[in-house]
């Protein structure tokens, strides 16, 4: 049982660390060796042999490394994964590309956003991506989403982003179209492209081409060699 809790651990991606039913059957993988440990150390009471003349020590020792390598395993994980879920994705992509920095009409500096706007930009993001296949995301139908006035959130993005709501969007869709290429996800340009939003390929091509500096056709083609 403790075997198939590393192999899950080792597939870390594919975990929820905000499932209650994680948190649970990890409880429940942890419960074997400590239950060898009560037994054994049940066993070394009630004897009087010496403990280096038989397994019990040994018994206890090499349960308890498993717990502790378990234990540390699962807090190092998923702490890692909190800090990742607790940044904006745009602040990354705004850090890694140049180009993108040019677009803003000023310098994003996440030290001067609060953890408040910062969980907002989370949401708003989320709220992109989940609708990222449409070719047009109403700002209307995003502000209600996100419990703001259009102008609301026109202001709010061009005060911490430095960008229209229109930009801002398109940065995540071109981002998330690189993704799918770097990942190899789709075989053509107009699949990536219609997965994000854009029917007109050529239109596509231009804007990815503005954001990265090389046409994703380009890019598709040394993603396959």
């Amino acid at each position: 049982m403790l075997k198939i809790c590393k192999m899950n651990l080792e597939n870390k991606n594919n975990i929820d660390w905000n499932s209650s039913e994680i948190l649970m059957q990890l409880i429940k993988e942890i419960r074997t060796p400590l239950n060898s440990i009560i037994e054994a150390n049940k066993n070394f009471l009630n004897t009087n042999i010496n403990p280096t003349e038989n397994k019990t020590s040994d018994i206890i020792f090499s349960s308890s490394r498993e717990i502790a390598g378990l234990i540390e395993e699962v807090v190092k994980l998923a702490n890692s994964n909190k800090t990742a879920a607790e940044v904006p994705l745009i602040y990354k992509i705004y850090y890694a590309n140049e180009r993108v920095q040019s677009m803003c009409q000023n310098k994003i500096n996440p030290d001067k956003i609060s953890k408040q706007d910062s969980l907002w930009l989370m949401k708003m993001e989320n709220e992109v991506h989940k609708n990222i296949k449409h070719k047009d995301l109403n700002l209307y139908d995003l502000s209600y989403k996100m419990a703001v006035s259009e102008r609301q959130l026109h202001r709010k993005i061009k005060n911490l982003l430095h960008l229209t709501p229109n930009k801002y969007i398109r940065v995540l869709r071109l981002h998330k179209a690189k993704q799918f290429i770097d990942d190899y996800i789709y075989d053509t340009i107009s699949q990536i492209s219609y997965a994000v939003g854009y029917y007109d390929t050529h239109y596509f091509s231009k804007l990815f081409h503005l954001q990265y500096g090389i046409f994703p056709k380009e890019l598709l083609k040394e993603r396959r060699l």
